[in-house]
């Protein structure tokens, strides 16, 4: 019963989710000649309105967790990035970001961390939704470059994995 429950939220959950246009082009284009400099054999997409980058993936099997810490007994299977590789999604999301999570932010899995940031669009209707999982062997220039040309001012606190660093000024993304 109770997984009919957490399945039924996680589907009226994404249900809710309203997407806008896709990324704009002038962001495919950098993204996509950022990351085949340092990466050439990425495969890049734009489907269903999401540019997705990917390299170096492959399938595991992970345990869900709830916001209680409660560990679920059922698994699922997610793609992932391996020790060298990485997966970069960014969506157009309408309107601005109302969801729990404050500012970008890291979050650690058992297995690799994924990097989530929500900027407002360039004219302020809309927010990106970005993901940024990444193995812990991912090449740090390739890293650097991708933070580089994500939208928005991207700052972490030190303790960071990695130490993600950019050439930008810390400051709040709003």
């Amino acid at each position: 019963m109770k997984t009919l429950i957490i399945g039924t939220l996680v589907l009226a959950t994404a249900a809710l989710k309203t997407f806008a246009d896709p990324p704009p082009a002038g962001l495919v284009t950098k993204l996509t000649a950022v990351i085949h400099e340092h990466c050439p054999d990425a495969q890049i997409a734009v489907t269903n309105g999401m540019f997705t980058a990917k390299s170096g993936t492959m399938m595991f099997t992970l345990h869900g967790i709830q916001m209680t810490g409660e560990i679920l007994t059922n698994t699922f299977q997610e793609e992932g990035p391996n020790y060298k590789g990485f997966i970069l999604n960014v969506e157009v999301e309408k309107g601005p970001y109302m969801g729990q999570a404050f500012g970008a932010q890291e979050h650690r899995g058992p297995y690799y961390p994924t990097f989530i940031t929500f900027p407002r669009t360039e004219d302020g209707t809309n927010h990106y939704w970005i993901t940024f999982a990444y193995g812990g062997g991912l090449d740090p220039k390739l890293k650097q470059a991708v933070f580089d040309a994500l939208p928005g001012k991207i700052s972490l606190p030190d303790g960071a994995a990695n130490r993600i660093r950019t050439n930008q000024t810390p400051s709040s993304r709003r």
